[in-house]
């Protein structure tokens, strides 16, 4: 098994629609995206994939502080996410999780894949950890709460009052 992470500099539609498809039923349980962030209600299924990909596309036109990026298991994409640098530390806006070649969604526990997103945003921010921001009590938001690893990075989280959790995993080393 193995991952890659790649930095992109087009979006292929064709990727980002099945990413796009196997998020969208968690997007839409109501605690992954805080849709009224855009003051558009209701918003249609196609409405928040413009949204998202508008995002992603303006992350490859934002200069070199800011990345689009596909992650692959095996070839298999899985995950497409945005990131920027703010004061040493990257953050990590929006992401799209698919599963594997054989439908699962286990290498979301594999260590490797925070390790290589690591590497990554080192390589290309020389940052000193990241971030994301999640729905505060989102499954997204205990899933991240619990990829602590003491001998690579600490995980810390600061609570805002707009119902958004931003958790700091900060480089330790390894």
């Amino acid at each position: 098994m193995s991952y890659t992470i790649e930095d992109l500099t087009t979006i292929d539609d064709a990727v980002f629609d099945a990413l796009w498809d196997a998020s969208f039923p968690r997007i839409e349980s109501g605690t992954t995206m805080l849709w009224r962030k855009y003051d558009a209600k209701p918003l249609t299924s196609d409405e928040k994939k413009g949204i998202i990909k508008n995002i992603f596309t303006m992350a490859l036109e934002s200069g070199p502080d800011s990345k689009l990026y596909l992650c692959r298991k095996d070839g298999t994409p899985i995950r497409m996410f945005n990131a920027s640098v703010f004061d040493g530390v990257a953050v990590c806006h929006y992401t799209l999780y698919g599963p594997d070649a054989d439908g699962s969604r286990s290498w979301l526990y594999d260590g490797e894949v925070l390790r290589q997103t690591r590497d990554q945003l080192t390589s290309d921010f020389d940052v000193t950890g990241h971030t994301i921001h999640v729905a505060t009590g989102s499954p997204m938001h205990t899933y991240y709460l619990s990829r602590g690893n003491e001998r690579e990075h600490s995980v810390s989280e600061t609570q805002g009052n707009d119902g958004i959790s931003i958790i700091t995993f900060t480089y330790t080393g390894e």
